[in-house]
């Protein structure tokens, strides 16, 4: 049996470079005496595509999204529904959902909340012109009445067992629901704060808004866009950034915590990365293929050597605990030999003197450790056969190809899973772009009825089993080839008090942080 490591410089090259960061760390930081005001500065790895409610879909802009804009209805820690801008709720009947805003809602603009902002909002996003992602949820209503000012009635063409999360959607004044092709304008929101500064690439600024029910803790969230490692690492030690949230690569994480100035904490996460096909492609298309190069990737070698063990190997979308994961799903194994007998009896011998069968393009985006397990599955696929061009992107040139089709190969991740509807806008066939997120272009008649039943039964146990026997069609396919499900790891400086790492990694809970005297 193959295995493929890392090159050694690979491995140790970081070390070195900790090495020297940290002594000059150790010479050059300011002590962190004192509480450093009333701000907060908080490092990412890299840019939202866009702030507008109504389109992002990214996971740089929708964990920043909760902090500027309410919904109706929202979750909790567990996923279960709350209200937002809903003050009470009432399901009239399968159909017909009658909801009660709170009385004194404003904008960060000082205007009213009203029943007519959250009709405004919900017909452009369902408008199958506009190309928002939520339009698959909410395509399915009918109509919405507004008979007074803090009224809504939503009448849904059937029933969908989903209509609550559908609600999730962010609500904004009724003046700004129209199409806009500048992505940086700020829009106002109901969230504790409001969007100052959107520098694509550079730097992102909230600001207290003065306006909201939840008085946040501090006055200001500086986001910093760092899309180098080292210099993310070294800004945490010179004590530049406050906070960095799964942006910190797992192989400095044992030198961080050493550091008396900051604090670590880590839970198991949901979040889910894979890599993904394009099923219309000649190659990626056949399922042999992704058979095979399922079996070639050697999920706990990268696990082990460059996440440092802080994730599980995944068998699906969903993670272990949640309650709509099918346990039969066999776990994916690594056998070369397996696989390259695939490609044999497929019609794909190896030629030449290197032994390669086809070639195939990997795109990935200029993350450093994104490109680094990228390098890595290239090396495990050349030894079957199959070599592999990595092409690297910035995100926004990156997403907008893997939206268009535009790839053989690509690698992504989900984040803050937790109403399993989201298989209709990542599988169904009519989810693709920009309609949804099946960027694969996959089609199965089965998968298609079973999505669409699943959305019409409300009982709770039926909707399991339908998952259940959607996700073996999906593991069937190859659809994606299943990686891992990554911890949430936050490094912090230790006077920062309140921080709660949330599903999927959304900053909510930075309105309630506050700087402790030290």
């Amino acid at each position: 049996m193959v295995r493929i490591f890392p090159r050694h410089f690979c491995r140790t090259l970081p070390v070195i470079l900790l090495a020297v960061i940290f002594s000059l760390g150790a010479c050059t930081r300011d002590q962190l005496t004192t509480a450093p005001g009333n701000s907060i500065t908080v490092g990412l790895e890299g840019s939202p595509t866009t702030l507008d409610p109504c389109y992002t879909s990214d996971a740089y802009g929708s964990r920043i999204l909760p902090l500027i804009y309410n919904s109706l209805v929202t979750t909790d820690h567990h996923g279960i529904i709350i209200g937002d801008l809903a003050e009470t709720w009432q399901i009239i009947d399968s159909c017909t959902y009658l909801f009660r805003l709170k009385p004194t809602i404003r904008f960060s603009d000082g205007s009213p909340c009203r029943a007519a902002d959250v009709k405004a909002t919900i017909d452009f996003l369902r408008n199958p012109d506009h190309g928002c992602p939520a339009f698959g949820s909410l395509s399915l209503i009918e109509n919405i009445d507004i008979p007074d000012q803090r009224t809504i009635i939503f009448h849904l063409s059937r029933p969908f067992a989903s209509f609550l999360y559908a609600l999730t959607a962010y609500i904004i004044p009724a003046p700004y629901c129209t199409i806009d092709n500048n992505n940086d304008r700020i829009i106002p929101g109901s969230g504790p704060f409001q969007l100052s500064e959107f520098s694509r690439g550079r730097r992102i600024t909230l600001t207290r808004n003065q306006n909201s029910q939840v008085a946040p803790t501090i006055d200001t969230i500086h986001f910093q866009i760092i899309a180098d490692d080292t210099t993310r690492i070294l800004a945490l030690k010179k004590g530049t950034l406050d906070l960095v949230q799964n942006a910190i690569p797992p192989y400095a994480l044992k030198f961080l915590q050493r550091d008396p100035q900051l604090q670590i904490i880590s839970q198991h996460g949901s979040s889910y990365k894979y890599l993904g096909y394009n099923l219309e492609d000649p190659l990626t298309g056949n399922l042999t293929v992704r058979q095979a190069i399922s079996l070639a990737i050697d999920r706990q070698q990268i696990i082990r050597h460059i996440l440092k063990n802080h994730a599980r190997p995944a068998t699906g979308l969903l993670p272990p605990e949640h309650w709509a994961k099918a346990s039969s799903l066999p776990s994916d194994r690594y056998d070369p030999e397996a696989a390259a007998a695939l490609l044999d009896n497929a019609g794909f011998p190896p030629l030449g003197k290197q032994g390669i069968r086809f070639s195939l393009t990997y795109k990935t985006s200029t993350n450093q450790e994104s490109y680094e397990i990228a390098q890595i599955i290239k090396k495990q696929l050349a030894a079957i056969g199959i070599a592999v061009t990595i092409l690297r992107f910035e995100w926004g040139t990156f997403f907008a190809d893997i939206r268009k089709g535009n790839f053989q190969l690509y690698s992504l991740k989900w984040i803050g899973i937790e109403d399993p509807d989201i298989f209709y806008y990542i599988f169904h066939s009519s989810s693709t772009p920009p309609k949804g997120a099946n960027r694969g272009r996959f089609v199965n008649k089965e998968a298609d009825r079973l999505l669409e039943q699943s959305r019409l039964s409300l009982d709770p146990e039926e909707r399991r089993r339908i998952f259940v026997r959607l996700q073996e069609i999906l593991a069937q396919q190859v659809v994606y080839t299943n990686l891992w499900h990554r911890d949430d790891v936050v490094i912090m400086k230790r006077n920062l008090a309140g921080f709660e790492i949330y599903p999927g990694g959304v900053y909510t809970s930075l309105r309630q942080v506050t700087w402790l005297d030290t």
